[in-house]
């Protein structure tokens, strides 16, 4: 995999994860304010930066606020792809019940593997 660039043009907030959520998977908060791993139809409020523990704060990237994030895959993607929500907070390349939410800028090479997001939700 090349080497993972700096994010550029995001805007970071500090979040509070419900459950354990890792780095480059999407969130949404819920009704108590803390981040819950985002479903597939859902484009989600945050994008963990780095792994975050269960009821600890972490750093996470707006997904409203664009910008280039890590993005964990649910199948095989290519630099070009439009990325769309998949389940339990993953990015995908298929659109089925999903929704749009950037384009790949770094390929991920299967499901579970980290790639990078160009965010345009």
């Amino acid at each position: 995999m090349a080497e993972m660039a700096t994010y550029i043009g995001i805007e970071q907030r500090t979040v509070t994860a419900n459950a354990a959520i890792g780095r480059g998977l999407r969130g949404t908060l819920n009704s108590s304010g803390t981040l819950d791993l985002s479903a597939i139809g859902v484009a989600g409020d945050y994008v963990a930066l780095h792994d975050i523990e269960a009821n600890k704060p972490g750093a996470a990237a707006s997904i409203a606020g664009g910008g280039k994030v890590p993005a964990v895959a649910s199948e095989a993607t290519l630099v070009g792809d439009i990325a769309y929500s998949a389940a339990s907070g993953q990015f995908s390349k298929t659109a089925a019940g999903a929704v749009a939410v950037g384009k790949w800028v770094l390929a991920a090479s299967g499901a579970g593997v980290l790639g990078e997001v160009e965010l345009s939700v």
